[in-house]
C-alpha cells in the first residue's frame, strides 16, 4: 500500500474531513518505478523522489539506500 493510499483511507475514516491546504501532502511525492525480487523476502526497488532515482535494497531487516542518480 502506498503512502497516498494510506492517507486516502485515513481521510475516508475521518468522515471526509479535509486538512488545511498548508498541511496537505502532494499527490505523489515518491513513486516505485521498478521492483525486482532477488530472493525470499528481499528485492531491489528503484524509487523516484525529489527529482532523483534511488536504488533501495529491501529485506526483512529493513531498507538500505544503495545508489542515487538524477531522474531521467
Amino acid at each position: 500500500m502506498t503512502a497516498v493510499q494510506i492517507i486516502d483511507r485515513l481521510r475516508a475514516r475521518a468522515g471526509g474531513l479535509s486538512l488545511p491546504a498548508a498541511l496537505r501532502l502532494p499527490t505523489r511525492h515518491a513513486q516505485v518505478v521498478q521492483a525486482v525480487p532477488v530472493g525470499p523476502g528481499a528485492r531491489l526497488l528503484v524509487v523516484e523522489f525529489g527529482g532523483r532515482r534511488i536504488l533501495v535494497g529491501q529485506s526483512r531487516a529493513g531498507l538500505s539506500t544503495l545508489a542515487e542518480t538524477a531522474a531521467q
